[in-house]
């Protein structure tokens, strides 16, 4: 038997976990908290809940505000559509010690909500949270 060969037979057989958004920063992945603000200013965003019915948002991706060019890969990534990205779930510091859970939006205007019931005391609660919620968005069409 060719020893290449078998090594080629014993690779293939691994299942790979294929990570689609491995390009992105940590952040937009929701692996780090994303900071409300920062030198360059606030990031804009809007507060709702988290049971309520994705916000209606007006299909304009073409714009020259900062978040523009962040609008435009999150419109692709939701299918071509304006609003929130399903399965994007980020964790943004708020304030000193609050940490809210919060949902990527294809809207150049406020490129994430916020859920205003799900804001944690520390990080590593919100992080679950959205872990929680993304995995949860897998199994359904948000």
């Amino acid at each position: 038997m060719n020893p290449r060969r078998s090594k080629v037979k014993a690779a293939a057989e691994v299942p790979l976990k294929r990570d689609e958004t491995w390009w992105l920063h940590p952040a937009y992945r929701g692996e780090q908290a994303l900071p409300l603000t920062s030198d360059a200013g606030e990031m804009p965003h809007r507060w709702v809940r988290s049971d309520a019915p994705p916000t209606r948002v007006e299909a304009v991706v073409e714009d020259d505000s900062h978040f523009a060019d962040l609008a435009k890969v999150l419109y692709r990534l939701n299918g071509a559509r304006p609003g929130p990205v399903r399965g994007f779930y980020v964790i943004v510091a708020v304030a000193s010690g609050r940490y809210a859970v919060g949902q990527l939006c294809a809207d150049p205007a406020a490129p994430v909500q916020l859920f205003e019931d799900l804001v944690f005391a520390s990080e590593a609660k919100a992080r679950a949270k959205a872990t929680e919620l993304r995995a949860a968005a897998q199994l359904s069409c948000r």
